[in-house]
């Protein structure tokens, strides 16, 4: 395992989502048909101390999905996640420190995980895997100087 592996693994939330098949379910969103929507099982290990506010979101082609989780120190949590797009979906997880309801499109996330896509179909299992990773932040600036021409082939 490398030196930056040793360093974030023990410390990141896991989060498994095993896709599952809804047949015979009536709890698809209002509107959808039921062989447009796909469920999801999460489960999420040894929640951090600074996580209290877990956001799934799923992405598809035409909708997404947000589902949000408070969650607590130590916790493992295994909950279904139904009524999600079928085909090419994109998933991605951010952790607040701040219980859901108090978490407005402005919080900034602790933790954040990188988007997975994935199939989500009503014929198989598929499973997705979310790493959280400490959100680090940063003021960037840019300046342009309009007077050189760094583009030119002969340097001037």
């Amino acid at each position: 395992m490398n030196p930056i592996s040793r360093l974030i693994f023990p410390s990141v939330a896991l989060l498994a989502l095993s896709i599952f098949p809804l047949a015979g379910c009536d709890d698809n969103p209002p509107g959808a048909k039921p062989e447009s929507v796909g469920q999801v099982t999460l489960s999420i290990e040894d929640v951090p101390a600074d996580v209290a506010c877990l956001r799934i979101s799923a992405t598809g082609a035409t909708r997404e999905v947000v589902r949000d989780l408070d969650v607590t120190l130590g916790q493992s949590v295994n909950e279904s996640f139904s009524g999600l797009p079928i085909g090419t979906v994109v998933f991605q997880a951010a952790a607040y420190s701040q219980v859901c309801d108090k978490v407005t499109s402005s919080t900034v996330p602790s933790w954040i995980s990188d988007e997975v896509s994935v199939t989500v179909s009503l014929t198989h299992s598929t499973s997705v895997s979310l790493t959280l990773y400490r959100n680090g932040r940063a003021k960037v600036t840019v300046g342009f100087d309009p007077e050189t021409d760094a583009g030119s082939a002969d340097g001037g």
